[in-house]
């Protein structure tokens, strides 16, 4: 079985010096360490099987670790605008509290009997037939002005928007997050009817440099006018067409999503 257990060593040797920088910045004390991981499957079937365990297992044991809410997510053609790419994959988003408990939370679940139990059709797979092939990990770090991930609704027909915005320099996204927040690009979001689940930057993972965030909408047809409303909208066409603003972002990754069942977001 692939998995990104590179990206993910180097995640766990950046966290203690990521930790004393957040620890000395000043009003940081809400925002949050995020967890995105993607597990791609080799068949639909396989990924409702996984999201299935993930619900009965994963979210209770997380829950039990003191996170309060963690989404569980996935998409098919209809959802995602006709894109077929990400059919077969699992989105799981676990929002900490600390450094320190991402850190330790792998640990904490292979030390928990009844996760274990749960989990166990996971575990029990043969190595030539698992679940999952390939798991991809990022550790993602939120905006001071959208410091906690929040649910906005509780439709049944939600759907959740995961853009991911790369840029060729790490300077050009810097700019990009400013443009989010020192440029007021998340308030017109939010004067549209787009309101996020959260904000972040990429801190480690494999799609450095990059701006990861993610909006909510009670239905598709909501999001299809909330956007239409935002792309008129004269504070973002004045923004857009700042200068200080200009190429900070040359990949955008947009992602249509669905809540598992027992997703809590």
């Amino acid at each position: 079985m692939k998995s990104s257990s590179i990206a993910l060593s180097v995640i766990s040797a950046t966290v203690v010096s990521l930790a004393v920088v957040g620890a000395r910045a000043q009003d940081t004390s809400a925002r949050q360490w995020l967890e995105l991981k993607s597990y791609v499957c080799s068949s639909v079937e396989k990924r409702d099987k996984l999201v299935g365990l993930f619900d009965q297992a994963l979210i209770p044991a997380l829950n039990r670790q003191g996170v309060p809410r963690v989404g569980v997510f996935w998409t098919d053609s209809a959802t995602n605008d006709g894109n077929t790419n990400f059919n077969t994959t699992v989105f799981v988003l676990v929002p900490f509290a600390s450094a320190e408990a991402f850190q330790t939370c792998g640990d904490k679940l292979l030390s928990d009997a009844q996760y274990m139990r749960d989990a166990a059709p996971l575990f029990s797979a043969p190595m030539k037939d698992p679940l999952y092939d390939a798991c991809e990990g990022e550790l993602l770090y939120t905006f001071a002005t959208c410091p906690e991930v929040r649910q906005v609704t509780d439709s049944a027909e939600r759907i959740l928007q995961l853009r991911i915005y790369n840029s060729y320099t790490p300077e050009r996204n810097a700019q990009k997050a400013a443009m989010f927040e020192r440029g007021g690009e998340i308030g017109i979001f939010r004067s549209c009817g787009m309101r996020p689940v959260f904000f972040s930057r990429e801190l480690a993972g494999g799609r450095m440099d990059n701006v990861t965030y993610m909006l909510e909408f009670s239905d598709k047809t909501t999001k299809e006018t909330a956007w239409t409303k935002f792309r008129a909208h004269p504070d973002w066409l004045k923004l857009k067409a700042d200068p200080q603003f200009k190429d900070t972002a040359n990949k955008i990754t947009n992602i249509l999503l669905r809540p598992s069942k027992g997703s809590q977001f």
